[in-house]
């Protein structure tokens, strides 16, 4: 979305709550006012509404008042809605009321929802450079944690709150973290970087959904190995699922776990500027046929035969229910069993090369054998010719001599 566009949204909800209950409640938070203070895209517009059961409301009353296309998407248990406004039919608006959370099982990431005030919304966000409030009446950011200009200024991440706390609460900003990190080349406070280390087992917790979308925003992102990489480092991606997990312990020949090589080769993509999405999938999965195919010869080596065309059936189903498209699926299977058919020609034609300057070098071993025996045989009838006059003079000699 273009600076542009997102001012005259804003222009609009002020000019429609203007002589309203809304005028003066709606405020434009979050990504979108950070990203307008970076000076980036704008990739979400999300409206808070100081007013109790305000996201709904206000998704109601647009809807009376004929502004939205269809019907909103509601979320009563969150207090908040999604819509598309007739006026701007291409980008969807979350209205969200402000609130205050209480997390109360330590099993799920879900709170206990309640409507709060401004404050209280601002303190339960995830970071100082996501707690920015723009007043759509009066077009004043306000800043209410004191940091969020200051750390969006200095490329700094850091919680409104105690970082174990709220890694604890809710652990999916683990890997936002890392990804916004990695995103925007942004340095972690020492103390949430700690944090963030020490809850990394929280990460048990999140939903199969939730983490694949996080994993592909990582993966198709920037600076994977700021993203990736670092949550590999620190074992996170061994909870995503069963399948990662044994990606995160079996190593290669090379001794670096399969993911960890994985991903170094999805990082040597993006420095070749390669970004196609079945690219990066093929370069991260291309080893997961190691976990089936392991096998030792009778000298004790281990050998994984033909582990890329198991590797790319089992890479096709796995991401199939990560919820990646089929199409993008199977062209990972294809990228993956491709480069184990290249990998066979490779060794045939090294074996064909190496029989090949093997009979060379028989042949030359031949001829040089064949040449040695030649010069042997001519040195010895040399030697031969020689000797045979002196005997035949010797024996002439006797018989003229008279004694």
């Amino acid at each position: 979305m273009t600076d542009r566009k997102y001012k005259d949204i804003i222009d609009y909800f002020h000019k429609i709550s203007a002589g309203t209950k809304w005028e003066g409640h709606l405020y434009a938070v979050g990504g979108c006012v950070r990203d307008e203070i970076l000076g980036s895209e704008i990739h979400d517009v999300d409206i808070a509404v100081d007013i109790p059961n305000g996201g709904i409301g206000f998704a109601r009353w647009l809807e009376r008042k004929h502004r939205v296309i269809g019907s909103p998407v509601l979320f009563q248990k969150f207090g908040t809605a999604k819509l598309r406004l007739r006026s701007f039919p291409d980008e969807e608006i979350e209205l969200v009321q402000t609130r205050a959370e209480k997390y109360t099982d330590r099993t799920s990431r879900c709170p206990e929802v309640v409507s709060g005030s401004i404050k209280d919304d601002c303190f339960r966000r995830d970071f100082t450079v996501n707690t920015l409030y723009r007043n759509i009446k009066t077009g004043e950011i306000l800043d209410m944690t004191g940091r969020g200009i200051h750390d969006i200024r200095q490329g700094v991440i850091r919680t409104p709150l105690d970082p174990y706390e709220t890694f604890d609460d809710d652990p999916v900003r683990i890997l936002r973290c890392l990804r916004f990190a990695a995103r925007f080349g942004w340095e972690i406070e020492p103390s949430v970087m700690e944090a963030l280390a020490g809850s990394i087992d929280r990460l048990a917790i999140v939903s199969r959904e939730r983490w694949g979308a996080e994993f592909r925003k990582m993966l198709f992102g920037k600076n994977i190995r700021r993203s990736l990489g670092e949550l590999c480092r620190l074992g996170g991606l061994r909870f995503m699922n069963p399948v990662m997990a044994e990606l995160s312990a079996k190593r290669d020949p090379d001794g670096r776990t399969l993911l960890e090589a994985g991903i170094d080769d999805a990082a040597r993509l993006e420095d070749e500027g390669i970004d196609d999405q079945a690219e990066r999938l093929a370069a991260v999965f291309g080893r997961m046929g190691m976990l089936r195919t392991e096998v030792r010869d009778r000298n004790g080596e281990v050998r994984y035969p033909r582990h890329e065309h198991v590797g790319g059936l089992m890479a096709a189903r796995f991401l199939k229910r990560m919820g990646v498209e089929p199409e993008v699926a199977e062209r990972v299977k294809q990228i993956i069993q491709a480069r184990g058919e290249e990998r066979l020609r490779k060794d045939r034609r090294r074996k064909m090369e190496r029989h090949q300057e093997q009979v060379r070098q028989q042949k030359e071993d031949k001829a040089k054998r064949r040449k040695e025996r030649a010069e042997r045989h001519a040195a010895l009838l040399e030697e031969h010719t020689k000797r045979r006059p002196s005997r035949r003079r010797k024996r002439s000699k006797a018989k003229t001599d008279p004694a």
